[in-house]
This record gives structure tokens, C-alpha cells and sequence, in this order.
């Protein structure tokens, strides 16, 4: 930026000359004191006393002997430079670059000793702290720049002397790059301050913390050619008198909380080229009739609240390279125009509502990226729509009503690395991929349509692919996973629903570990056959829907396995599996310690929350065809305001009644949810939309497992939900148990352990639900724990257990029960029951009502299942949340948007 300009500035008013004595002493006396990487420096470290003349080394330039200009940017300088440096006694310096160094202290002061000095430039130089006041003293300054974009740590601050401070004496300058100073001043401050400048053409201060409305006295600066406010709090509106800026060339102030209606004359400036005022939600606005002269090259509006339709006049833009419109509320058909933007390498118009055909591209040879996602285009995509387009990296179609056949064209394009077309109508057969020699597609999305056909053998030879979604087709015939195995790269592989065959068998000794980047596997109603060695860098699998038979390690619900629960093929840990549903099989035997020990994502300790954390719904749509910020838009714009704001208390049936009530036009809800997960949690049958990756959940319910809880299952100290119902389970519930600090459901129901409760298991906070019924347990219930606050049924069927809740007194063991005690101290100590009913009255209802608002966090199921009813009838946005803070994990009741 400011370095190239001053080297081409300088050089036009400094000449190189023979090297004075005393300055060539200088210089080296300023290498010898700077400390530098000289692996990394090209100037420094050639400077030496065998070549004479120093104006001949590089970074230095003379004019009668006399050093004028010194270039010492990207040089590894760390440290030496202080306020007795030599380089302060170059006194005929007048341009002075120290960019891009690695400084780490502050600015000396001794800068005004060089008050010849017109071009300087400290940006990403390391400096820190205050700015000094010096810096105010050199007035013949012309350029200034003190940014530092790339570390954007603030670092620096105009505090004393403040912003006016700075610039008063500056009456000269004309460039002045501030970006990334912490200035934090309201725009009546910094905006009459900066109006003083009458000479200035560059003025850039992104990321500065302004704050405030932006002072109109800025349209004064009539010379300004480059304004960037980028990334403040104005919290404003754009000045109408901004449009008097005739000489504007760039105009940036995108993610400053602009509001207000923009000013249409500004897009009438003849000389602006580069216009970007994304990121203004509050924004709103609309496009002109654009000028014969309009000289725009670059046009954002993303992400703001623009709307209406594109003009025909959009032609007129004759240099347009880049538009991004997306996220608005534009709509109406795009103009036939727009095919005369022949200049156009990037076009973005994703998440609006335009309808109607899309126009013709074919002069736009220079098109790299083309996205329409999100919209409510329709018609035929001609076969040779894309013929031409011989730059086109990225296209994204998807979320429209496209129809017809896939244009062969898009399949012959030798640039192209995403293909996304999913949620259409495109039906036809897919033909054959005729780039596959040098390959360069890493993403197919076609999913959700209606393709039918064989897929082409062509895809798998598209080396470099690393996404293949296919889903939600017709496609017919059978695939061999063999073949699939060539595509060393392929992290996500998406089959499901369509009229396929799965061909799961490997020739010689290869299996699913023959995909060691696969993370995704959907293959959901697919199969026919067995399955097994999947790889253990797998995290998510969809297998349901099919008709599996035979071992297998690890799998979804409801088939017909059967045998021992293992993996004895497996060497390696799985230790990013945090959802294992084994439930409703013919599994028997034992469950194998050693497979528990395998599964080490479930023994993390969730006091600190690794980055693994997040949200696996989302991170699937990255993967997917769209980043999270287009994930949350489809869920608004798709979902409606039900479905965002699902929580684990959500019964899959109310789900299903969401989606049907939701439902918008030509949109199917359910094809967003591929990879959510069916789960039995709490007592109820829950479809998981948003599964977070700290949720850990081991199913093993509805087999025929028998022997001892394993131990090994008392590591996983992250589980939030453990569910061995309905199996022959023998033995004592482990004392260790206690360990499991997260569990929020617990579900052993219906199995033959036997022994006492163990009192290790009230110090489970967390625990909501918990049932224990239909077993062989004795003892009395553990006393004074919050386990007595879930209702007798959790405990029934245990013939052997006494104590509250359950109104079986434990009175065989010498204790007396609690009537038989109050009666006994009445007529002992002659209490008087008319005062003593009126305490017990008030801790009776302190202890009904008051306690569990204490306790909220600790209550149990049948709190939930009253209280939580309520509370999202009346206050459907409120729900748990976890938080990290300082490294640990919190739950609170929080509001969600």
C-alpha cells in the first residue's frame, strides 16, 4: 500500500548520488545496533563496508551524498531502535518506511528531530502503546501511515495527543492511514478534527472504535478521493452531502451499524469505482438509473436491507468486475441486460427474491463466481448455457426452482471446482464429465432433485473430489465403494434415497479405512448387505433406513444386528464419535471393555472445552454447499421462527407437526435435515436438528447385553446421556458412577441389577432424568439427595427399595418411618401442633415452590415436564445454553434469537 508509494513517490523528486562519509558512518552504525533476522532481510544484511558508496544499497536513496529516503520495511527488525539511534541524525531524510517489522515497544519520540521528514510509514511495524505527540511536530509531512490491519490488535492509540491533537499542525498531508489505531472518539470529534484537512485525498480509518454519527462537515474535504470507515460503531446515517465528493474514487464504510435510507446520488459520482457498504443490516436503499459515465468497478451491498429490482440500466456499468448482492431483499426478474457486463469476474445475487429466467451470460468470459442460491429463479437451463465460460471456478444454482436437464455445457468447463445445483428441479439423465484428464472439481451438490439415470463413472475419476452430494434423487443402479476408493481426498460422500445398490465389497484385503479423510457417510436406504471397517476418522454416519444384517461395529438403530458388540478389526481410537445409537438389535454377549476404551471423545474432560466444539449441524453445511452464515439464512428463510428455536425437550412428534405448519412454497423442510439425529432422551423420542459436537450420547438399549456394567463406561466424563434399558444387565450400578459429572439422562430400566443405589450417584448435578425401575435394587433410597426429588416411578418395580419417594417405609432395617417418628416426638415432647403446623406449612411450601427456582438447573423430569410447558408456551425462545468462560462449562437459561 503506502510503501510501494512512497519508493514511486520519492523517487520522483530524489536523485541517487555518491555517498557522503559521515552518512555512510551512519548507516552502519544503525545495522550494527538493529537486531534483525538476516535469513530473512534482502537489505540490511548487504550492507557493508566493501561497497562504498552506500547510496547504492538497497533501501537507500541520495540526492548530493545525502541520505533522502531509507526503505527498511519487511526486514525482521525486532529491536534497536531507540531515541538515540543513528537513523534520528539522518537529518536530509525525508521518506522513512519501517512497515512490516517486529518491533513490539513505542514509537520513539526523537521522530521529530527528522523535520525534513515528508513520507512515513509505520504500518505493521510492531509498535505499540501511545502515539507520540512528536509526531504532531513534523509538519511537513505529506503521507502518514500509523495502520496496522494485519495484527488488528489495536495496539496503538491516539489517546494523548487524541486525533485533533495529531493533525492540527498537519496542514500538508494528503495521505492518512489510521486503520486498526484505537482512536474511540464520537464522529463530532474525529470528523471536525479530520474537516481541517482541506488537502487530503486518502483518508482510511477501519477498525478505530469511532463511535457516533458521521459529521457531515467530512463533504468539506473536496479533494478526498479514498474514504474507508470500515468496521466502526457509527451507528449513522450516510450524509446526503457525501454525494458532493466529485472526486470520491472509493467509498468503504461496510460493518459500522450504518442505518437510515442510502443516499441514490452517491451512486451517481462519475469518478467512484469502488463501492462497499455491506454489512449495514439497518440499511436500506435502492438502485438508481445508473449513468453512461458511471465508472463503478466494484459493488457490495451484501448483507444489508437494499431491495427492489435490478435497473436495465445496469448495463451502463460497463466496468463492472465485482457485484455482491446478496443477503438483501432485491427482487422482481433480472434485467436481459445484464448480459452486457462482459467485464464481470465476480456475481453474487444469493439469498434474495428474484424471479422469473435467468438472462444470458455468455459475453462474460472473465466470470470466475456465480452464485443465485436462495432465490426463486425457474426455467430451463439451456444445454450450452455455460458454453464459453472457460474461467467459472464456482457455481451455486441451489435453493431455486431450475427444471430440465443438467446443461452438458457445465460438465465440460476446464476451471470448475464447485458444482452446486441442489434443492431444484432438475430432472434427465446426468451425462458423463468430460474434464476428468485434468481434473480440477473438488464439490458436486446435486441433491434434492430428480435426476434418474446411472451415475456417470466419469465422477469417480475426478481425483481431486472431495464433496460428492448426491441425495434425494433417482438416480438407479448399483456402486461399487471399491471404486469409490480411488478418490483419496472425498471427506464427504452423501447416496441416501435414491434407487441405488451399494456395493460394499473391497477386492483384496481393502475396506472403509481405504477413505482416510472420509468425515461424512450417508448411505441412508441404500444397502442390502453387510457392512464393516468403517474408518475411524468418520464423524457422522447414516446408515438407517436399510436392511443390514450380520456384526458390525457401529451403526443406527432398528436392524437386525446381531452377535457381541466390538470392533475387533479396529487398531486405532475413534476419537471424534460422540453419538452411538446401537439400540433396537438382536446384540448380545457382554460389552467389550475394550471397545469402550476406544471411544475417547466420550472421556474428555469437559471442564475445558477443547476447539473440537461446536456445532455439528453447521459444520456439516460448511461442508456442504454453504457456509454457517447461509445455514442460519436457510433455517430463517426455510424453517420459520419454530423450527430455529428446537431444543432437546421437543418430542420428534411436535417436530414433525412444526415442519408441516411451516412449510413455504416449493420448499421441503425435511431435505434440510440429512443429517440430524433420531434420539431417545428424557423418556421421549427427539429428532436433534443442531447436535452439538460437547453432546455425548451412548445408546445400547432394547438388546440382549448381559454382565456387569463395565467400569470403563464410568470414564466418560463428557456423556450427557446414557440409555441400557431393556437388556439383561447383571450386578451393582457402579460406584464410579460418580463420575459422570455431565450426565443429564440416565435410563437402566427394565435389566436384573441388583445391590443399593449408590450414594455417589447424587453428586451427578446435572442429572434431569433418571429411571431405574424394573430391576432387583434394595436399600433404602439414598436420604437428603436430590435423587429422592424424582417422582416413584423411576423407582418402581424394585421390590426391595424403600424410602421416599416410594411410600414403602424402610422400617425391616430398625429405622422408623417418618410418620411413626413425628408421632413418637409428638407425644414425647407434647409439641403444640397448632404452631408446629404452621412452620411445616411454610417449609412445606418453601420447599415445594422456593427451592426448586434455587434449584433450577438441578431439577428433575417431571419439573420439565410441567414448568418447561409452560415456559415455552409463554416464552418459546427461552432455553439452556452452554457457555465457556475461562476455559470452563456453564449452563444458564438464556434468551435465543
Amino acid at each position: 500500500m503506502l510503501f510501494s508509494s512512497i519508493n514511486s513517490s520519492t523517487n520522483n523528486f530524489l536523485l541517487n548520488g555518491n555517498c557522503l562519509g559521515h552518512q555512510r558512518a551512519l548507516l552502519l552504525q544503525l545495522k550494527n545496533n538493529l537486531i534483525f533476522n538476516p535469513e530473512k532481510s534482502s537489505k540490511l544484511v548487504h550492507w557493508n563496508q566493501s561497497e562504498y558508496d552506500c547510496c547504492k544499497w538497497h533501501g537507500v536513496t541520495c540526492k548530493d551524498g545525502h541520505v533522502t529516503a531509507l526503505d527498511l520495511s519487511r526486514e525482521s527488525i525486532s529491536g534497536g531502535l531507540n531515541d538515540s539511534s543513528a537513523i534520528f541524525s539522518l537529518q536530509y531524510l525525508q521518506g522513512l518506511n519501517l512497515a512490516f517489522n517486529k518491533f513490539n515497544f513505542v514509537i520513539p519520540q526523537a521522530l521529530h528531530k527528522l523535520q525534513n521528514l515528508r513520507y512515513l510509514n509505520l504500518s505493521d511495524a510492531g509498535f505499540e502503546g501511545q502515539v507520540p505527540k512528536e509526531i504532531a511536530h513534523l509538519t511537513r509531512l505529506v503521507t502518514l501511515d500509523l495502520s496496522s490491519l494485519i495484527t488488528s490488535r489495536q495496539s496503538l492509540k491516539l489517546e494523548n495527543p487524541n486525533i485533533e491533537m495529531l493533525v492540527k499542525n498537519l496542514t500538508d498531508i494528503t495521505e492518512l492511514y489510521l486503520d486498526g489505531v484505537a482512536i474511540s472518539s464520537s464522529g463530532d470529534e474525529w470528523g471536525r478534527a479530520l474537516s481541517l484537512l482541506e488537502g487530503v485525498r486518502v483518508l482510511t480509518m477501519s477498525s478505530c472504535n469511532l463511535s457516533g454519527a458521521i459529521d457531515s462537515s467530512l463533504a468539506k474535504l473536496q479533494s478526498l478521493s479514498v474514504l474507508r470507515l470500515n468496521n466502526n460503531k457509527l451507528s449513522s446515517k450516510v450524509p446526503d452531502s457525501f454525494a458532493n465528493l466529485s472526486n470520491l474514487t472509493i467509498l468503504e464504510i461496510s460493518s459500522c451499524g450504518l442505518n437510515g435510507f442510502f443516499p441514490k446520488d452517491i451512486f451517481q459520482i462519475h469518478t467512484l469505482k469502488v463501492l462497499d457498504i455491506s454489512d449495514n443490516q439497518n440499511l436500506s436503499g435502492s438502485l438508481p438509473d445508473f449513468s453512461p459515465l458511471a465508472s463503478l468497478k466494484y459493488l457490495n451491498l451484501a448483507d444489508t436491507n437494499f431491495s427492489g429490482p435490478l435497473p436495465n440500466t445496469i448495463s451502463n456499468l460497463k466496468h463492472l468486475s465485482t457485484i455482491d448482492l446478496s443477503h438483501c431483499q432485491f427482487n422482481g426478474t433480472l434485467p436481459s441486460s445484464m448480459s452486457e457486463l462482459t467485464q464481470i469476474v465476480y456475481l453474487d445475487l444469493s439469498f434474495n427474491n428474484f424471479t422469473g429466467l435467468l438472462p444470458s451470460l455468455s459475453m462474460s468470459k472473465n466470470l470466475t463466481y456465480l452464485s443465485l442460491l436462495g432465490n426463486y429463479l425457474s426455467g430451463n437451463l439451456p444445454s450450452n448455457y455455460f458454453e464459453g465460460l472457460i474461467n467459472l471456478v464456482s457455481i451455486n444454482f441451489g435453493i431455486n426452482s431450475f427444471n430440465g436437464d443438467v446443461p452438458s455445457s457445465v460438465l465440460t468447463l476446464p476451471s470448475l471446482r464447485e458444482l452446486k445445483l441442489p434443492h431444484n428441479k432438475l430432472s434427465g439423465i446426468l451425462g458423463e464429465f468430460h474434464n476428468a484428464s485434468s481434473p480440477l472439481l473438488e464439490m458436486i451438490d446435486l441433491s434434492n432433485n430428480y435426476l434418474q439415470g446411472p451415475i456417470p463413472l466419469s465422477i469417480f475419476n475426478l481425483r481431486t473430489l472431495r464433496f460428492i452430494q448426491l441425495s434425494y434423487n433417482k438416480f438407479n443402479g448399483t456402486v461399487k465403494l471399491d471404486v469409490i476408493r480411488r478418490l483419496s481426498n472425498l471427506t464427504v460422500l452423501g447416496l441416501s434415497y435414491n434407487n441405488l445398490l451399494i456395493d460394499v465389497n473391497f477386492k483384496d484385503d481393502h475396506n472403509m479405512s481405504s477413505f482416510p479423510k472420509l468425515r461424512v457417510l450417508d448411505l441412508e436406504s441404500c444397502l442390502e448387505e453387510s457392512f464393516s471397517n468403517f474408518s475411524s476418522n468418520l464423524n457422522t454416519v447414516d446408515l438407517s433406513s436399510n436392511n443390514l444384517q450380520g456384526p458390525i461395529p457401529l451403526i443406527p438403530k432398528s436392524n437386525k444386528l446381531h452377535g457381541s458388540i466390538g470392533c475387533p478389526n479396529s487398531t486405532g481410537d475413534w476419537k471424534m464419535l460422540h453419538i452411538i445409537d446401537l439400540a433396537c438389535n438382536n446384540f448380545s454377549g457382554t460389552i467389550s471393555s475394550a471397545l469402550l476404551n476406544s471411544w475417547k471423545a466420550m472421556m474428555r474432560d469437559e471442564d475445558v472445552l477443547g476447539p473440537e466444539f461446536g456445532n455439528l449441524f453447521f459444520e456439516v453445511l460448511d461442508y456442504y454447499t454453504m457456509g454457517l452464515k447461509d445455514a442460519l439464512r436457510i433455517m430463517n428463510k426455510y424453517y420459520a421462527t419454530k423450527v430455529v428455536q428446537l431444543t432437546l425437550k421437543m418430542p420428534h412428534s411436535d417436530l414433525d407437526q412444526v415442519i408441516s405448519d411451516s412449510s413455504a412454497d416449493d420448499v421441503d423442510l425435511r431435505r434440510y435435515q440429512d443429517y440430524s439425529v433420531i434420539i431417545v432422551n428424557k423418556g421421549h423420542q427427539m429428532k436433534l436438528i443442531k447436535v452439538q459436537k460437547a453432546f455425548t450420547y451412548v445408546d445400547m438399549s432394547s438388546n440382549y447385553l448381559e454382565g456387569p456394567i463395565p467400569n470403563e463406561l464410568m470414564q466418560f466424563k463428557a456423556l450427557n446421556a446414557l440409555n441400557l434399558s431393556h437388556n439383561a444387565l447383571t450386578g451393582h450400578i457402579p460406584s464410579s458412577v460418580g463420575n459422570l459429572k455431565n450426565l443429564e439422562c440416565m435410563d437402566l430400566s427394565n435389566n436384573s441389577l441388583n445391590g443399593e443405589i449408590p450414594q455417589e450417584l447424587s453428586s451427578i448435578y446435572f442429572l434431569e432424568y433418571m429411571n431405574l425401575s424394573f430391576n432387583h435394587l434394595v436399600g433404602r433410597i439414598p436420604l437428603g439427595t436430590q435423587i429422592q426429588s424424582f417422582d416413584a416411578d423411576s423407582f418402581k418395580g424394585n421390590e426391595g427399595l424403600c424410602g421416599p419417594p416410594l411410600t414403602n417405609n424402610c422400617n425391616n432395617d430398625g429405622v422408623q418411618g417418618f410418620a411413626s417418628e413425628l408421632s413418637h416426638s409428638h407425644n414425647d415432647n407434647s409439641i403444640d401442633w397448632n404452631l408446629l403446623s404452621v412452620e411445616l406449612g411454610f417449609i412445606f411450601g418453601f420447599g415445594i415452590f422456593i427451592l426448586p427456582l434455587i434449584w433450577l438447573m438441578k431439577w428433575r423430569l417431571w419439573y420439565f415436564k410441567h414448568v418447561d410447558e409452560m415456559l415455552y408456551r409463554f416464552l418459546p425462545q427461552l432455553d439452556f445454553v452452554y457457555e465457556q468462560q475461562e476455559g470452563k462449562r456453564y449452563r444458564s437459561l438464556r434468551w435465543r434469537y
